[in-house]
């Protein structure tokens, strides 16, 4: 009984645990190595960063090696925007 329930916990689990990406208004800081950190919780790892009207791009790879922009506010430290990079 308690393999089964364990085996369908980790069922269910499984998937919320292979799409884990920011999200919009998470709070990741605004200095590289803050955001670094932050993005690679969230399952991101970070190759770039850059300046794009007036945003804090950082260039990641999720576990499934997709390309994603994240786009933060340099203010507050906040995701604004999230885009799957060509």
């Amino acid at each position: 009984m308690t393999k089964t329930i364990l085996l369908a916990t980790a069922l269910i689990a499984a998937p919320m645990l292979a799409c884990t990406m920011p999200a919009i208004g998470d709070h990741i800081g605004t200095t590289p190595e803050a955001a670094s950190v932050a993005l690679a919780d969230a399952g991101c790892t970070v190759t770039k960063f850059g300046a794009e009207d007036g945003m804090i791009e950082a260039e990641c790879d999720d576990a499934d090696k997709a390309h994603w922009e994240v786009y933060i506010d340099p203010t507050s430290g906040d995701v604004v925007k999230i885009k799957e990079s060509d």
